[in-house]
């Protein structure tokens, strides 16, 4: 019987399983890590990380979702995987760079009593062009307040890419968002074939200049309790549309809050926030 080590961390109730495959080897069939996220008969969790050796950065990270398919970028995740590396000793720096399907991206640690206090990961630029997300629409340059209809319900889309594809629905100020039947639309919206590698899609009303309340329904997974790169999309969305949204913005999730920083000059976006481990184990294939 083969066993393997892992952590668990969260960020804002997004929980990982974290392996570390830097050592040795270890390969992960889709059945497995489907088994391991399961909540009921594995460890549990939202996703899972898998850090191996990089030739240009300090590390890399695959990451898979709930149902074993591998996504190009998770926020939450690689600023859990920083915690892992810095509380692991893997490298025992405050500025990291990760390699990732969906590029290099860079993370800071902030440090207060010999304790990671809070992560900020550079999420990169935005990509609105709809090829690039992936959206299948044709003739337009970007996809904005653009109407679909879905069982005689009108929802007007706002699509981006943070590394990984989104759809942000902005709801009306009467909507109640607790209340809101996120698992019905939400897997609706996902699968629909506009969208070729499926999309994540985020549920949001702006509450003021400076904040978002959202809820978020991710790809291969269902909605979670927050997600990195579905707040940096609702945020660069909302600042997109509304020019009153500042610049500095605090994501509201139902596990926590997620700051989002966009730079116009580099036109950068950055999610801060803080990170929790959980525990270790070991898990018996």
């Amino acid at each position: 019987m083969k066993k393997i080590k892992f952590s668990k961390f969260n960020g804002q109730g997004n929980d990982f399983i974290i392996i570390d495959a830097t050592a040795k080897k270890i390969n992960l069939s889709k059945k497995i890590i489907k088994e391991m996220c399961s909540r009921n008969f594995g460890i549990g969790g939202d996703g899972l990380i898998m850090i191996k050796k990089s030739k240009n950065s300090d590390l890399r990270m695959d990451y898979y979702n709930r149902d074993g398919s591998a996504a190009e970028m998770c926020g939450n995740g690689i600023r859990c995987m920083a915690a892992f590396i810095y509380n692991k000793n893997l490298i025992r720096r405050k500025y990291l760079n990760i390699e990732t399907p969906a590029g290099e991206k860079s993370v800071s640690i902030d440090i207060e009593k010999n304790k990671i206090k809070n992560l900020s990961v550079d999420m990169g630029t935005p990509e609105f062009k709809p090829e690039n997300i992936p959206v299948k629409i044709k003739d337009k340059s970007d996809i904005f307040s653009y109407k679909i209809e879905i069982e005689q319900k009108i929802f007007h889309i706002n699509c981006v890419s943070m590394g990984n594809p989104h759809c942000v629905i902005f709801l009306e100020k009467d909507t109640d968002l607790k209340s809101y039947d996120v698992a019905r639309w939400g897997s609706k919206i996902e699968n629909l074939n506009i969208f070729p590698r499926k999309t994540n899609v985020e549920f949001v009303k702006i509450k003021n200049r400076r904040e978002l309340d959202v809820r978020i329904w991710e790809r291969g997974v269902g909605e979670t309790m927050a997600c990195g790169t579905g707040a940096c999309a609702a945020g660069i969305c909302a600042m997109k549309i509304n020019k009153d949204i500042d610049g500095r913005i605090t994501v509201n999730l139902p596990g926590g809050k997620l700051d989002i920083i966009w730079n116009p000059v580099k036109s950068k976006i950055f999610l801060k926030g803080t990170v929790e481990h959980s525990f270790d184990g070991e898990y018996y294939l």
